[in-house]
């Protein structure tokens, strides 16, 4: 029998008080039974007219992209969303959101998505965004620009930087916040790809926009401690905001052009996962009652 000691009791009381999985999706096969899309269709904001496609497990490597950072090897498929491609909503911009249907509960998680950015250079209809969302509803979709839409928390990145609001956050009450404002954790607290931050996490080269993630992976964990929201890319944290928990329980991926110009722009997401924590304050009593147990045992 293996004898206890301190190291392996507090083996064991990590994984007693280890993180669960709510949501973790590969993109392997089609999973869009576990989704609700939303977009001009279907949406509160929407115009009736839609100009977007949702195609899960879509073999991106087939199309030419590098393995997504968490992917092994043989995992060729994402979710890939594009909009404004055909021109058949002429004249507007154009969203679309994947909800998936899983509802998000506890007060502590991690979430955890690779990005693909996909830009092609002078063509046009660039400047699309991605948006990555919790705590939000199927009622809309996600955007920082006209419509502004108000529905939970969610962040939207150009892969170019060709907004100046190229990282943006959105929050219950104040959907759209500005640059300017302390959330944003850069020197200039700003929203433009040229802060700091963005170019030291994409600097150009071997970048191909400075400041933006335009034609590479890159990662981004959203972490709820119960009172805030961190998101971070590649490990960097880019934005801080209060979260109380009181908005929707959705996750949301999405893609927008703000623009009407059609473009042949996308975005394919991969590996996303929803993990649940333990409260801190549980998991301290855990762990004083595995050094109780130890003592015990031990005397």
């Amino acid at each position: 029998m293996q004898k206890l000691t301190p190291l392996t009791v507090a083996a064991a009381l990590a994984a007693g008080v280890s993180a669960q999985g709510q949501i973790s999706d590969n993109f392997e096969v089609d999973s869009s039974a576990n989704y609700t899309i939303v977009d001009e269709s279907n949406a509160a904001s929407g115009d009736g007219t839609p100009d977007s496609t949702a195609a899960f497990a879509f073999d991106y490597v087939s199309a030419g992209i590098p393995l997504a950072p968490n992917s092994s090897a043989g995992d060729v498929g994402g979710l890939r969303l594009a909009v404004n491609e055909t021109a058949n909503d002429a004249g507007a911009a154009d969203h679309i959101a994947a909800f998936n249907n899983t509802a998000i509960v506890s007060p502590y998680f991690t979430l955890s998505v690779d990005i693909y950015m996909g830009v092609e250079a002078g063509a046009g209809g660039s400047t699309e965004m991605a948006h990555i969302g919790v705590a939000g509803n199927t009622s809309d979709f996600l955007s920082i620009f006209t419509p502004i839409v108000d529905n939970g928390h969610f962040m939207s990145m150009t892969g170019e930087g060709g907004s100046s609001s190229d990282y943006r956050h959105s929050e219950p009450g104040s959907p759209a916040v500005p640059s300017g404002n302390a959330d944003y954790l850069n020197s200039d607290n700003t929203t433009n790809a040229t802060g700091d931050t963005y170019q030291a996490l994409f600097p150009s080269p071997p970048y191909d926009f400075a400041g933006s993630p335009g034609n590479s992976w890159t990662t981004l964990t959203i972490v709820n401690n119960g009172n805030s929201l961190t998101y971070s890319l590649d490990g960097t944290p880019i934005i801080r905001t209060s979260f109380d928990g009181s908005a929707g329980d959705l996750v949301s991926l999405g893609y927008t052009d703000p623009f009407s110009s059609v473009g042949p722009h996308f975005v394919i997401y991969d590996n996303l996962t929803v993990t649940d924590v333990p409260e801190p304050a549980t998991a301290a009593l855990l762990g004083l009652g595995g050094l109780a147990m130890l003592r015990r045992r031990s005397a």
